[in-house]
């Protein structure tokens, strides 16, 4: 497969994903794979282990390599991150996961993120034929989410734009995450193989307060990588 995103007027950073260590720990021991391979690949290189084949092309670049025992790959560009757990386990008995588990917000504790959280607005995009992306919106125009994300005013700007001037800016982009039709933040395995781990994948970046988060939504498509075995599908 290959991996392609496109991006649209992203003016800066989205805050990075954070999972419990007690998750990768966990995953660690499940996965009982060979040590990975990784060649280059015409535009790129191309990764390959036991479970996963992935075709990672430039400018998109892997990170550190230790979190690959646990099932999980890391891929950086432009200062976006897309973290794909492709064998991994939920820290919560909660079916389908929780927002906290797979997305942290730099600019707010633990409790106040929880509430930040269920403000979101989620707007769903197709990815391929299996997998569609959920956009999480940030809108500071709205007073109730002001006050549940520690926003203390709107955002908005007026802008110049073909002669004329429009207010932009409310909405904030704050991340993604990949799902399948059920909607869960953790998708399982199709195999019903009890080696098999869950998928949770996700695609953050570096902001670290919400007044860097993009006016414009990042778009991302055919991601997925070629299963060789516990494919969701």
């Amino acid at each position: 497969m290959v991996l392609r995103f496109s991006r649209t007027f992203v003016t800066c950073a989205v805050a990075v994903t954070a999972l419990a260590s007690s998750v990768q720990e966990i995953a660690a021991q499940a996965v009982k794979a060979k040590p990975p391979k990784i060649r280059a690949s015409r535009g790129g290189i191309l990764y390959e282990d036991d479970e996963i084949k992935l075709r990672i092309p430039r400018p998109w670049r892997m990170l550190s390599t230790a979190e690959k025992a646990a099932g999980i790959l890391l891929l950086e560009k432009n200062h976006y991150t897309l973290r794909l757990e492709y064998h991994t386990v939920q820290a919560s008995g909660i079916i389908g996961g929780r927002f906290l588990e797979i997305f942290n917000i730099p600019w707010l504790t633990a409790d106040d993120a929880w509430t930040c959280s269920e403000g979101l607005t989620q707007d769903p995009w197709p990815a391929s034929r299996q997998l569609m992306f959920v956009n999480l919106i940030v809108d500071t125009g709205d007073a109730k989410v002001r006050e549940n994300c520690g926003v203390p005013k709107p955002l908005g700007t007026w802008m110049a734009k073909d002669g004329s001037r429009e207010y932009v800016g409310n909405r904030r982009w704050f991340g993604d995450y990949f799902t399948t039709r059920a909607g869960f933040y953790f998708f399982a395995d199709g195999d019903n193989d009890h080696d098999c781990g869950s998928k949770a994948y996700m695609l953050t970046s570096q902001a670290t307060s919400l007044d860097q988060l993009p006016i414009a939504v990042v778009a991302a498509q055919n991601h997925n990588p070629d299963y060789k075995r516990c494919s969701p599908f």
